[in-house]
């Protein structure tokens, strides 16, 4: 891995449901070792972005790359030791206390 390499991209993304676009031509870039905040009001695309870069929502177009991989290409069990999401929700999955 190079230095200056991300440990999360993004590029040029389109996310949607059902055929309706709801993150248009986005990009970002996340660096090793530091904090990255998604901050919107509702319904602007965060959770549909946080689900796309973990790889539980497939993207329109665009890529999504892990440490340089493009994540369409690595095993799910690759990705789920480098990438993890806990959905907000009102009941807590089974086993967390």
């Amino acid at each position: 891995m190079r230095p200056e390499q991300s440990a999360l991209e993004a590029r040029e993304l389109e996310i949607g449901y059902d055929g309706r676009t709801v993150v248009h031509q986005l990009s970002l870039s996340v660096a090793h070792g530091g904090i990255t905040t998604l901050v919107g009001p509702n319904g602007s695309g965060k959770s549909t972005l946080l689900k796309a870069l973990a790889r539980l929502l497939p993207v329109e177009s665009g890529a999504v790359y892990l440490d340089g991989k493009l994540i369409t290409r690595e095993s799910t069990r690759a990705i789920a030791r480098e990438v993890a999401i806990l959905p907000q929700g009102p009941i807590a999955p089974a086993g967390l206390t």
